[in-house]
């Protein structure tokens, strides 16, 4: 079963982030873009919150479906798809900025991929011993058409340690590109080695425990960042890791192409992953975190 060469686990831990090409095939690459395609028909404004994804420190979200969302199919919309009357700016389809967080749960093809032995022979080779499985995620940059101007769908440099804070740091993402990512659609960039030059100075947490309402704890104060952002265009089908604390963003889609994403995380179990943390199970109904694998003994 592939995994990680020597070399990709030097780059790695130099860089801070990795692509792989060709990490799905054609085929698995195609399955999942259809099956995100059909997701975005499935949303239905009726009963929905109309809860919006926010990525800025002085506005961010806080609600119970976001709250609830670790082993369901929820959906959030763009800053920037509603009105102030709550009117839609564009058609449904293309005013969703994310599904998530639990489609490693509930979607058999992402439940697939994200478990996939390829999947598990990445964790055991960047030497995880109890890797679970959190926050899956379809991504959707939508393309400028017709009369819609430039949206407002880029997101700021970050690192996930900030939103996946466990002590010590354990989380990496898992970012794969459905459609291939270029320098006009939003293709991902950081800012190499800042994983170990670039502390964690902030951390995103629940207010009232499950009542709601997060805010970002400032853990110390931010050092001024150095270095040019490097950006990773990739094709369809290629992985991208990502450590939990290389900053990293991604800009808006200015092309007519759209940019279209599966992501999700793993954290070590053996690490503490406190009650701060905005996504928590169980909540009233929840499950538990998945494993990756069972630990062998």
């Amino acid at each position: 079963m592939p995994g990680l060469t020597n070399d990709q686990k030097e780059f790695f831990d130099k860089e801070g982030m990795l692509c792989i090409e060709n990490f799905l095939t054609p085929e698995e690459t195609n399955q999942l873009l259809e099956q995100s395609k059909l997701l975005l028909t499935k949303v239905d404004l009726s009963n929905h919150t109309k809860t919006t994804f926010k990525t800025a420190d002085e506005d961010h979200i806080g609600d119970k479906y976001f709250f609830e969302s670790a082993d369901k199919t929820s959906f959030f919309f763009d800053i920037d798809a509603f009105t102030s009357n709550g009117e839609l700016t564009v058609e449904l389809s293309k005013a969703i900025n994310k599904i998530g967080h639990g489609l490693h749960i509930q979607n058999p093809l992402f439940k697939k991929v994200t478990f996939s032995d390829s999947v598990k022979q990445i964790a055991k080779d960047l030497n995880y011993k109890d890797p679970k499985v959190l926050q899956s995620m379809c991504i959707f940059k939508q393309p400028i058409s017709g009369d819609v101007k430039e949206r407002d769908n880029a997101v700021p440099p970050h690192n996930d340690a900030t939103f996946l804070f466990t002590n010590p740091q354990s989380a990496v993402g898992f970012w794969i590109a459905l459609e291939d990512c270029t320098l006009e659609n939003g293709c991902l960039s950081y800012i190499p080695g800042t994983h170990k030059t670039y502390p964690v100075s902030k951390r995103f947490v629940r207010t009232n425990g499950l009542q709601g309402g997060c805010k970002f704890e400032q853990l110390e104060d931010e050092k001024p960042v150095e270095g040019e952002y490097k950006h990773v265009p990739c094709k369809a089908g290629s992985l991208i890791l990502i450590h939990n604390s290389v900053l990293h963003k991604s800009e808006k889609n200015k092309s007519d192409k759209s940019r279209y994403a599966y992501a999700f995380h793993i954290i070590d179990g053996v690490t503490e992953y406190d009650n701060k943390n905005w996504l928590q199970v169980p909540y009233e109904g929840g499950s538990e975190f998945s494993k990756l694998y069972k630990i062998e003994v």
